[in-house]
């Protein structure tokens, strides 16, 4: 049974956010890179508009472990299988070192 008030009888959607902080250790950043290459040219992006060409994109990205890393984490697979739920898009960051103080429990200011 739900708990949340608004939750019976509802007919909109609620909209939640969910916060997650996951700690990984990079044994091979080659590959990360070259998996976030492999996945921008296989994008369907119109490269006509961007200032870098899709070589030179690739490259950047390659050559950046953080943005590499955070594109190619698939963050909507965390509810893949709970029904009812749906993903209405998201944010994926990376960072060096020991995680910030804002995310860690017991956080207060994080807006």
């Amino acid at each position: 049974m739900l708990c949340h008030p608004f939750a019976m009888g509802h007919t909109e959607p609620l909209i939640m956010q969910i916060y997650c902080r996951l700690e990984v250790a990079v044994t091979d950043p080659e590959l990360i890179g070259k998996l976030a290459g492999q996945q921008l040219r296989e994008a369907e992006i119109d490269w006509s508009r961007r200032e870098e060409d899709l070589e030179e994109a690739v490259h950047q990205l390659e050559s950046d472990l953080t943005q590499a890393l955070s594109c190619v984490v698939e963050h909507d697979r965390m509810i893949d299988d709970l029904p009812g739920v749906e993903s209405r898009g998201g944010l994926v960051f990376t960072a060096f070192g020991k995680p910030d103080d804002r995310f860690r429990p017991g956080f207060t200011d994080f807006l």
